[in-house]
């Protein structure tokens, strides 16, 4: 799959006049236990050179004989970043260095690069549909249901993977795949003037949804204060520190993977 995504050289709209793309990709070693993807996503400006230009000497908009003295070919693209990724296909998760110095990629963006980039896979290559989710911070979900007034709650799930390895996540993908669910989406409406509360059967869903799909809530906070959040809101963001005399910073995603990957 990866192989396929990395073969169209998709350039995707990724925000203002940015683009991306998946720039590199390697494929594991025959001793890698884990079967480790890796590569980079690049990101980079996509000049518009019929957009209005600034000459910072004249402090004013640049004039047509200024103009004409600009000759960037098209395919030279400035300010690009590399962003390293590992992707694990046997549990289906990407991690990627969000920040390192002066690069850095949101997990909004990267969701937005890969989502393009598999739906592409899934029209022109007939792959089956894909569906991509931020993993949420560790309290993200609890967040979402604290809500002093909790009125509303959405749970937008999809399919799970298939080996996941969690007895939640495998029942819920056995129900929908028993019943041809593609997604399911529970809406609660609380009643005037009362707080939901959350059976057993839903906070077990919302769950498995805040990692395959979404949770949205909205109420009001103990200060009377209307509030909407979402296990969108706080993505799994993990500081690490890097020693680049002791280990590339390829080594320490790995690691950090690892890690992330128990829990």
């Amino acid at each position: 799959m990866m192989r396929d995504a990395f073969s169209l050289r998709a350039v995707v709209p990724v925000g203002g006049v940015y683009g991306a793309l998946i720039g590199s990709l390697h494929v594991a070693e025959p001793e890698d236990p884990r079967n480790d993807v890796t590569g980079e996503i690049y990101r980079f400006l996509k000049l518009d050179p019929n957009e209005p230009w600034f000459n910072a000497e004249t402090r004013e908009a640049a004039t047509a004989k200024e103009l004409r003295q600009i000759s960037i070919p098209e395919h030279l693209l400035p300010h690009l970043q590399r962003i390293p990724f590992v992707f694990r296909p046997k549990v289906h998760r990407l991690y990627f260095v969000a920040r390192d110095r002066k690069d850095s990629l949101a997990p909004s963006t990267a969701k937005l690069l890969f989502e393009a980039v598999l739906n592409r896979l899934t029209n022109e290559l007939n792959y089956p549909p894909f569906e991509v989710t931020v993993r949420p911070d560790k309290g993200a979900l609890d967040e979402v249901l604290s809500l002093a007034s909790l009125e509303h709650i959405v749970i937008d799930l999809v399919p799970p993977n298939a080996d996941d390895g969690h007895a939640e996540q495998e029942r819920w993908k056995k129900k929908l795949k028993a019943q041809n669910v593609r997604r399911q989406t529970l809406r609660l409406d609380g009643l005037r003037n009362e707080s939901i509360k959350p059976d057993k059967d839903t906070l077990e869903l919302a769950r498995v949804a805040s990692h395959n799909g979404k949770v949205t809530a909205s109420g009001h906070d103990l200060n009377g204060m209307k509030q909407e959040l979402s296990t969108t809101d706080r993505p799994l963001i993990e500081r690490v520190l890097v020693n680049p005399e002791v280990e590339t910073v390829m080594l320490a995603l790995k690691r950090t993977a690892d890690v992330l990957g128990t829990e």
